[in-house]
């Protein structure tokens, strides 16, 4: 019977780690492309043009997350993760279909929105195939698909943009979705049938604090006090809740950071006089940083404390300012091309370490433990809170980018977004930390 578990369980864990990192390639083609759109001089767009795709895709994000997560609770995370799948892939043709400006902002609207499908659907999947007490190694697993498939999609593409037209790379990555996809309609499955699966999932151990705990998570989960309440009076609930707001002003400060891997390519092509096709393959520095940080959470991540989780996080958020300040003032330190251009890429590296664990596990776990039956609509309205202020952050980047000060004045905003991001994460933690201690007799 374990044996049986498990294979389910890696079963469920492929599907979901191979469906996201479709929809990730397919929305980070919008990335990927855009050294080669600004180099068409056909197309005649400018960098305000590619930060007002990427603030218009936030934005599609932003309503995605609106839609998803309710749809998510109605359906099911089977049927909304293979929707997500689908229509991502068939959304990456006709962006590279597109002829003019209007065309590329409205499918990138729509690729973004499309795509907000699957952290909703894995939300419910994952509370559904894992004990709580596994969480943090699952999201962890999982949160490494978003980042692998980006460094991955990012080389790959990046080197086959050299060696063709954009729009035929657009027509691969739909390709290489649609194979996928067929593979988790066959593969995936929204529940165990036995009822019990959960209970037979738990880990044993000595320690008899940790076995409490342990108990404690699936009564939680499966005795959630939010069962049979509407999704009104979920909503109600979570505006009452201070870790809500807490994690809100955390996710909007991570989302923004994050976005920074948007510009990059651009920023690279510029600074250091890149090709196109170089810039975009130097870019998968990010996302290959990201990947790492991921990988050393999980690790670590159900092995900390709160108290430890806080510390770290903080520290690592400090790390990732430090990143910033170091690109900004890095023409100024008289260290010539030839060491400034490894600098930068080690410090964009460093960079998506520090964030990416703060960034993807909080708050998906906060979501499932909090939300209960209403996770994924949880999931989505932290997201979308995220993605606003993401989208603010395209049509300002885009344009700081654009104006006198270029990327000096892009990194200052960069700097003060961080700043705020680790004090935020700090509180988030801080009230987890009371939130988890019971009160004093």
């Amino acid at each position: 019977m374990t044996h049986s578990r498990s294979r389910l369980q890696l079963t469920m864990l492929g599907c979901m780690y191979l469906g996201y990192g479709a929809m990730m390639i397919c929305r980070q083609m919008v990335t990927i492309l855009s050294p080669a759109l600004l180099a068409d001089e056909s197309l005649g767009l400018t960098k305000t043009n590619i930060g007002d795709f990427l603030a218009y895709g936030t934005i599609g994000a932003l309503v995605g997350k609106l839609i998803w997560g309710p749809l998510g609770d109605r359906i099911g995370g089977r049927l909304t993760f293979l929707l997500g799948i689908l229509l991502s892939a068939l959304l990456v043709t006709a962006f590279g279909l597109s002829p003019n400006v209007t065309s590329f902002t409205a499918f990138s609207f729509l690729l973004y929105c499309t795509k907000s499908s699957g952290w909703p659907g894995m939300t419910k999947l994952v509370g559904e195939w894992y004990h709580p007490q596994k969480y943090g190694r699952v999201w962890g697993i999982l949160s490494t698909s978003s980042r692998a498939s980006v460094v991955l999609g990012t080389l790959a593409f990046g080197w086959l943009l050299g060696m063709t037209g954009w729009r035929t790379v657009a027509f691969t990555a739909t390709g290489v979705s649609l194979a996928i996809f067929i593979g988790c309609y066959f593969f995936l499955q929204d529940k165990p049938s036995d009822p019990g699966f959960l209970a037979a999932d738990e880990e044993k151990n000595e320690d008899a604090g940790r076995i409490e705990e342990a108990a404690q998570a699936l009564k939680n989960k499966l005795n959630h006090p939010l069962n049979g309440t509407t999704l009104i009076q979920g909503l109600s609930a979570f505006a009452k809740s201070e870790r809500f707001w807490f994690v809100v002003v955390m996710l909007m400060g991570l989302t923004c950071l994050m976005a920074f891997l948007d510009f990059v390519p651009i920023y690279l092509m510029e600074v250091f006089k890149l090709s196109p096709s170089k810039a975009a393959m130097a870019s998968s520095v990010f996302p290959m940083g990201s990947l790492l940080g991921l990988v050393a959470s999980v690790a670590f991540y159900d092995r900390f404390s709160k108290k430890g989780l806080r510390r770290a996080l903080t520290i690592a958020l400090c790390a990732a300012t430090g990143c910033v300040l170091t690109l900004q003032f890095l023409p100024s330190f008289g260290l010539g091309p030839e060491l400034n251009f490894p600098i930068a890429l080690a410090m964009i590296l460093l960079f998506g370490i520090m964030t990416s664990p703060a960034y993807y596990i909080p708050m998906s776990i906060f979501s499932i433990e909090f939300g209960g039956p209403h996770s994924a609509s949880l999931v989505c309205l932290i997201d979308a809170f995220g993605f606003a202020a993401s989208a603010s952050f395209g049509f300002i980047g885009g344009r700081l980018a654009d104006s006198q000060g270029g990327w000096n004045s892009f990194m200052t905003v960069l700097v003060g977004i961080s700043i705020v991001t680790t004090i935020a994460v700090w509180l988030f933690m801080n009230a987890e930390i009371r939130a988890s201690t019971p009160p004093a007799e």
